[in-house]
């Protein structure tokens, strides 16, 4: 879905290749993910430091959009990029060696900007690791296509991630449940109304269960606490005739 390794897997002409680690000498570079965005997606995220699409972490950047400012310094140049859902600055500092005439994109020009999203003074823009101009403008629709199928990836993944969470949350459910069975409805009613009172200091006495109980099971009250206290479910506190569950 995302490429990796910024010197061997972004496609000029758009799309992803594969993406593997780089080793140099004992040092490993580690795998970079590059997620194609629109601007606007760059400009609403809560934070630079940790940017998530859909709770999905990501570092990385592509982004297609039309030159419309160019300001050159001696040490970096500035472009405003532009596309239908915003604009941001992207920034590119030159290497000592070259000139800014020979790396300058032109006003009015398509271009692809691969670079992390920084954030300077509340303004947001691209630190630049590699930008080029757009061959055809069938890279630009192919562009929209891929942010197209990363949202919908991301929000099947996120959605994936909620139905885990309800699941865990049916299973805890489920093992609350677990200890009324192999209880009879009698003896899971008493077992209720023991754990109903687990807060209070002693538990519930005796009696107290023969009131809340249907006057058809008041008789059996005592059978039921036996049971109850022989299986571990329940113990007795202050004395004999208080009970807590366990």
């Amino acid at each position: 879905m995302w490429s990796s390794d910024l010197d061997s897997s972004i496609n000029p002409r758009g799309g992803f290749l594969e993406s593997f680690n780089k080793t140099d000498g004992t040092k490993e570079r580690k795998k970079q993910t590059i997620v194609p965005a629109m601007i606007g997606n760059l400009l609403s995220f809560s934070s630079t430091d940790e940017p998530k699409l859909w709770e999905i972490p990501a570092r990385m950047f592509m982004i297609v959009g039309l030159v419309r400012n160019v300001e050159e310094t001696t040490t970096k140049i500035s472009y405003d990029i532009e596309d239908e859902t915003g604009t941001i600055t992207a920034l590119k500092w030159l290497e000592m060696d070259k000139k800014t005439s020979d790396t300058t994109m032109q006003i009015n020009t398509y271009v692809r900007v691969v670079g992390f999203l920084r954030e300077q003074t509340d303004k947001r823009h691209i630190l630049i690791l590699r930008m080029w101009p757009l061959q055809t403008l069938n890279e630009l629709i192919n562009h929209i296509l891929e942010v197209t199928y990363v949202t919908l990836k991301a929000r099947m993944m996120a959605k994936d991630v909620t139905t885990l969470e309800k699941e865990q949350d049916n299973k805890n459910d489920l093992n609350g449940e677990a200890a009324y069975y192999g209880m009879s409805e009698a003896q899971t009613l008493v077992y209720k109304i023991i754990h109903a009172q687990n807060d209070t200091e002693s538990g519930i006495e005796r009696d107290k269960i023969k009131e809340k109980v249907p006057n058809s099971l008041s008789g059996q009250v005592d059978e039921i606490l036996d049971f109850l206290s022989s299986e571990g479910h329940i113990y007795t506190t202050s004395s004999d005739d208080y009970f807590k569950t366990t």
